[in-house]
């Protein structure tokens, strides 16, 4: 994936900017770029995904990606708590997805989006699902993004990668709808400057779902163009920012335990920190929830620059900025109210 896809997919963690579901579409920038439209741009985003990495390596094809690092990353606020693995499927004449639990103890997910930014089936770990060309909302071919979290070794991580199992009973390629690839990235970036710039409301709970009912048409326009490839809320969701972010003096913050399906489903949490570019730049830049400090009160903890060399220690840089990600809520609306409450959890001078 290149740096400007997985930049917006990650971007996801802003649909905290605004509550405010006002539906004000028309008081924002929509005119067309070329043949993008506001109509069409979410097909568009689509075929261009599809496309770029159909470019790549074929259909009915992984692309595996390896784990992030300070010195292995090729996108800014990169997901250190999984490694992806993508493939474009032609499913015309029917598809099987697989995730085994046999030899598999973490979390591993296959994400399916069809060429609408729409479906958006999960498959976990234990569940087979199969689909064909009626399943879809259009088109005959899905673009798949599984997600499989990073294990004790990097073998191991590989091998369970490896365990992902996708038959295809047709390998026709998928066909370009003749976008310009260059129009469809000024258009998202265009829809992304209404948000960032001009406060246009995007909330990933109505932007998501299975059809065109399932989706308020503001927010499914804007959640293509900030969160392709985002997962929804009932698999996993994110904190934008750590409130009182940024300073380099030794800090810590102190946050509840989230109720995630830690058992069943293999939930966890984690936090990673950037430098003010976006960019990881320390080698002590993330904890996993098992790894912050157990308060015994139902709390956790992290610190910040304050030198113990426990795991739960950040190394960070002035403006630095961070993501809590969770995955696996059991209930998805006391989750964003836990999240909300987050917002007011400001880390304290140590």
């Amino acid at each position: 994936m290149n740096k400007t896809t997985l930049a917006t997919l990650l971007a996801l963690t802003a649909f905290g900017v605004t509550a405010e579901d006002n539906n004000r579409s028309s008081t924002y920038d929509h005119a067309a770029v070329g043949g993008v439209n506001w109509d069409n741009y979410p097909e568009a985003e689509s075929d261009w995904n599809f496309l770029g990495l159909q470019n790549k390596v074929g259909v009915n094809h992984w692309l595996h990606a390896d784990p992030v690092s300070k010195d292995a990353q090729t996108v800014i606020r990169s997901n250190r708590d999984v490694v992806y693995s993508t493939m474009v499927v032609d499913v015309s004449e029917g598809a099987t997805f697989h995730v085994p639990k046999e030899e598999n103890d973490y979390f591993q997910i296959i994400h399916i989006m069809d060429e609408n930014h729409l479906l958006h089936k999960v498959v976990r770990r234990g569940e087979t699902l199969t689909l064909t060309a009626d399943d879809l909302t259009n088109g005959t071919h899905v673009h798949v993004l599984a997600r499989t979290r990073i294990a004790e070794s990097i073998e191991d991580t590989k091998r369970r990668q490896s365990l992902l199992a996708i038959k295809a009973n047709s390998a026709t390629p998928y066909q370009g709808k003749g976008y310009n690839p260059s129009d469809v990235e000024d258009y998202r970036l265009k829809l992304i400057n209404n948000v960032m710039k001009h406060g246009a409301p995007i909330e990933g709970l109505k932007g998501f779902g299975a059809t065109l009912d399932d989706v308020e048409d503001h927010h499914f326009k804007y959640v293509t163009a900030f969160g392709y490839a985002g997962l929804p809320a009932d698999t996993a969701q994110y904190l934008e920012r750590v409130p009182g972010q940024g300073k380099t003096t030794c800090q810590e913050w102190t946050i509840p335990t989230p109720n995630l399906d830690f058992e069943g489903r293999g939930g966890y949490y984690s936090l990673t920190t950037y430098g003010a570019n976006g960019w990881i730049d320390s080698e002590q830049f993330y904890a996993s929830g098992e790894s912050m400090r157990d308060n015994g009160d139902g709390t956790v903890s992290v610190t910040f620059n304050c030198d113990t060399g426990a795991e739960y220690d950040f190394e960070v840089s002035e403006g630095w900025a961070g993501v809590l990600r969770l995955y696996e809520p059991i209930d998805v609306n006391e989750t964003l109210e836990y999240m909300e409450a987050l917002r007011q959890i400001e880390i304290k001078e140590l």
